[in-house]
């Protein structure tokens, strides 16, 4: 015969506590220590529970030392406009100084884009006047009339600055103010007649001097005259 095998022990569902199994015959329920466990209990690991790291807050400082590149400053109301801002979102010093840099960065930019538009702009100035009909052939005589006119001023501190603005705005190369300009340099450096400075002394005398003497005169002082 075969040899059998050992069974497994099977757990015993306790009785519910309205089966008249799981009571006394009085009634009560019967011990719950003295029913068989349904469940086997958990193992618990050995393992000591880690907990997970809080980060600590940000110090957020009294006032920020803001930083911008070499060359530049931060306006002081812009500074003192920012920093209640960014005290109230609790911002340290380090993410402060982030957000400053990319506010230079983004001043730069916007910078570096409106002095290449006022470059190209001029160098297309430049190009206009160079291939003008009127003004391109004759630039070194147009820069000669516009010097004798500043010449005519007889301001020296006030011609060099007044060449200074026109380098500063570029308006110096605009073939309209050009063209202007030495029209009004033609204007000033036009001759002009000589002032006279009293009569000549072979001319009319002034009235009440004696007239000098004609040459027959001279040669025959005895002569009558005709008066």
């Amino acid at each position: 015969m075969p040899e059998s095998q050992p069974s497994t022990p099977t757990s015993i569902e306790p009785p519910l506590p309205n089966d008249p199994a799981a009571r006394t015959p009085d009634g009560t329920l019967k011990d719950a220590q003295t029913q068989t466990p349904t469940s086997t209990p958990t193992s618990q690991s050995n393992e000591p529970a880690t907990t997970k790291p809080t980060s600590e807050p940000a110090t957020v400082p009294e006032s920020y030392t803001f930083k911008t590149p070499d060359g530049t400053e931060l306006d002081k109301a812009t500074a003192d406009a920012a920093t209640p801002i960014f005290r109230e979102l609790g911002l340290s010093q380090a993410a402060a100084d982030k957000l400053v840099s990319f506010y230079n960065e983004q001043m730069k930019s916007v910078a570096d884009a409106g002095s290449k538009a006022v470059l190209a702009m001029r160098e297309k100035w430049v190009g206009e006047v160079k291939s003008d009909p009127e003004l391109g052939g004759k630039l070194d005589t147009i820069k000669a009339d516009i010097g004798r006119a500043f010449d005519a001023l007889g301001d020296t501190k006030l011609v060099n600055e007044f060449k200074t603005a026109m380098d500063l705005t570029g308006a110096g190369d605009n073939p309209a103010f050009i063209r202007a300009f030495w029209k009004l340099s033609q204007k000033v450096i036009e001759g002009k007649p000589v002032n006279g400075a009293g009569p000549s002394p072979h001319g009319q005398q002034p009235s009440g001097m004696a007239k000098k003497p004609s040459l027959a005169s001279s040669m025959y002082p005895h002569l009558p005259t005709n008066q």
